[in-house]
């Protein structure tokens, strides 16, 4: 199995759970965008692990009376569309290129970060304010920490119905299993 399938099938995996937990995005989630409309939008260069993330999810359809909490993919943070993807950066990376993944209500951000043609992505953490920090060293790595805290509850709905972190401690080691760094 390629690297590309095995993350393709991760995130569905991902989106298995919102629909296990019954998380009020799973059922708002927009569809993936084609690859030749992910190249139109973001170059022929663009890494395949990115492609495959805007294959898997294209963002989060408007409901009526939708709250931001009702977006949420992982505890804080909803997939940005393709078309969210060409909106200014506040904050200047150490890479060349860079896509956003995933935001919040505000203007925190994980973005896709990459030097060179063929190089592996890493996702950075941008938070308002502080300097862009790499808390992910691919794709893959943010994908499989997400689907671990699931499966091991670490993320759950809370008494709203919202998703929640609730072990903070279970997440420090999960992250520091997956990603082999300390979690900060």
């Amino acid at each position: 199995m390629s690297r590309d399938n095995s993350l393709a099938d991760a995130l569905r995996e991902w989106s298995g759970w919102l629909s296990g937990l019954g998380a009020p995005v799973a059922s708002w989630l927009r569809p993936g965008r084609p690859s030749e409309e992910i190249t139109a939008v973001l170059g022929p260069e663009l890494p395949a692990a990115v492609r495959t993330w805007f294959s898997w999810c294209d963002g989060v359809e408007d409901a009526p009376g939708q709250s931001i909490g009702e977006c949420w993919v992982i505890p804080g943070y909803w997939p940005v569309t393709l078309a969210e993807t060409r909106a200014e950066l506040n904050v200047e990376l150490p890479y060349p290129h860079s896509v956003p993944l995933l935001r919040d209500g505000g203007t925190d951000l994980y973005v896709a970060a990459w030097s060179a043609a063929g190089e592996e992505p890493v996702v950075v953490s941008l938070l308002n304010p502080g300097d862009p920090v790499v808390e992910y060293g691919s794709i893959a790595e943010l994908v499989a920490v997400t689907n671990a805290c699931f499966a091991r509850g670490i993320y759950a709905l809370d008494e709203r119905g919202l998703l929640d972190l609730i072990d903070g401690a279970g997440y420090d080691a999960i992250y520091e299993e997956i990603t082999g760094l300390p979690a900060t």
